[in-house]
């Protein structure tokens, strides 16, 4: 599971690595980041010229598929489970035709002990942001204009997340971004991705260190949240 996220460093900053062409996201640190807020995502999709573009986009964090009657379904969609994302009404749509990786520069996760929660701040173990591999859709809002909104895929934890949590993101090598975006994959060969995408996570690309409880309010937004407690 992944349910509290750190956006401390501007995205924008991969632009040469990344390779964007277009950036739109605005950028604000904080540290404490609930679903139903805005993330970032890094999309391709075909400009009104018809030609394929490396984006960082915003992203309304919890996906609302285009058939929702109401945007508040995103609230309970955040994850997806990367078991079901491909059978999954809510997903199945997104994972085969709008893949985007989250540059995310950690996240929290609570582990359950004796003496009650414990948050954990995940973050890369080099430098730079964790990229997460997420799914995105678009839906009409009433007044015309279009909501983009993503979920962030999970999978079983593996090797010391699983200390911490049963569940962790799908993590993206570097080298896997372009694979996972890629909006020209055929349909068919997207079960392959999948499973590829997920045989490449690394747990040991992941620190971890425990933070004070005061994570745990989502009032709380200051660069302490995310310091080391003994």
């Amino acid at each position: 599971m992944c349910g509290r996220l750190n956006l401390s460093s501007d995205p924008a900053d991969l632009a040469d690595e990344l390779r964007l062409d277009v950036v739109s996201y605005d950028f604000t640190p904080r540290y404490n980041v609930p679903p139903g807020a805005d993330v970032p995502i890094v999309v391709e999709r075909l400009n009104e010229a018809g030609e394929l573009t490396r984006r960082l986009e915003t992203a309304h964090w919890g996906l609302v598929p285009s058939w929702a009657k109401d945007p508040k379904i995103g609230f309970k969609a955040f994850n997806a489970r990367s078991e079901t994302v491909l059978e999954k009404p809510m997903f199945r749509q997104a994972i085969r035709r709008r893949r985007a990786a989250l540059p995310i520069p950690g996240y929290y996760e609570w582990e359950v002990t004796e003496d009650g929660k414990q948050p954990w701040m995940m973050s890369a173990a080099g430098q730079g942001p964790l990229f997460m591999a997420g799914v995105f859709e678009f839906w009409k809002q009433p007044d015309e204009q279009w909501l983009v909104s993503t979920s962030i895929l999970t999978m079983a934890s593996a090797g010391h997340l699983r200390e911490v949590h049963d569940r962790m993101p799908v993590f993206l090598s570097r080298e896997h971004i372009d694979e996972w975006t890629d909006p020209a994959l055929a349909t068919a060969e997207v079960p392959q991705l999948l499973s590829a995408t997920l045989d490449q996570v690394d747990p040991a690309s992941v620190t971890k260190h425990r933070v004070g409880r005061a994570v745990g309010n989502v009032r709380n937004d200051s660069p302490q949240l995310a310091e080391p407690v003994a």
